[in-house]
This record gives structure tokens, sequence and C-alpha cells, in this order.
């Protein structure tokens, strides 16, 4: 059995989960969706994404407090989707643990060069880790 990259995203808009799902499993992974935070906050406990889609705009929990419960556990890559206009929405996702962050609506296939560039700088970093003896905490550390 081949063991492909999991990726969880989050999103309220079910049209958009849909999208990345057939996309990214097209691109060679798996995903996994959540409609909201405190789901994804129970597929963050049961399994270990090698990156994480994260909409800033949730019903329950708004992405930003995702983002800091994720990050006080995990390492993970996450890219944060936004369709607020804020000019400092990205500034604002990155101080709070994003890795990237994309503007709605985006070019899926920008949405997967993204992805694929976290995933290789992951993959480097763990290569790195266990090159120099470092791997108690890496880049590639995942939930």
């Amino acid at each position: 059995m081949e063991n492909r990259p999991l990726i969880i995203a989050v999103d309220d808009e079910e049209a958009l989960l849909k999208l990345l799902r057939v996309n990214l499993t097209a691109d060679g992974y798996d995903v996994i969706t959540a409609s909201g935070g405190k789901e994804a906050l129970k597929l963050l406990e049961t399994h270990r994404p090698d990156l994480v889609v994260l909409d800033i705009m949730l019903p329950d929990l708004s992405g930003f407090q995702l983002l800091d419960i994720i990050r006080q556990n995990s390492d993970v890559p996450i890219i944060v989707l936004t369709a607020r206009a804020e000019e400092d929405i990205a500034h604002d996702a990155i101080n709070h643990g994003a890795d990237d962050c994309i503007r709605k609506p985006f070019s899926i296939l920008e949405l997967a060069d993204r992805i694929n560039a976290k995933r290789r700088r992951a993959a480097k970093g763990a290569k790195v880790a266990a090159r120099t003896g470092a791997g108690a905490k890496c880049l590639a550390t995942r939930l």
C-alpha cells in the first residue's frame, strides 16, 4: 500500500472542500476535510497530517484560534485561506503561526505549488535533522 502524504483541509464551504479533495487527491495526497474548527481539532487528535489548509472564517472557532491551538502541539506546515480583504490579514495569520496565506478566490494550481514547496522544505528539514542528530525538534514534526 502506498504511503501518501495526508492533508487536513478546514473550510466551511462544502464546494471548496470538494474542490480541494478532488484536486489534491489527483496530485497524490490523501485529503480529510472538516467544516469547522471543533471538527478539525478532533481530526488532528486522531490523524498526523503532513500539512493543514485552513480557512480563517469558521462557524465555531476562528482560524486564528485553531492556529494557536495547533501551534501549541505541532510544527505541521499550515497554509491559511481567507476571503477577508484587510491588508494585514496575512500578517496576522503568519504571526499566529501560519506558514503561508492565500486570498480567495485562488488558483488551485498555485495552492498545489505552495503545498508542494512546503512539503519539500519540511522533508529537507527532516533529512538535515536526521543527519545532524537534531531529530527531537525538526520542521517535519507532526501532531
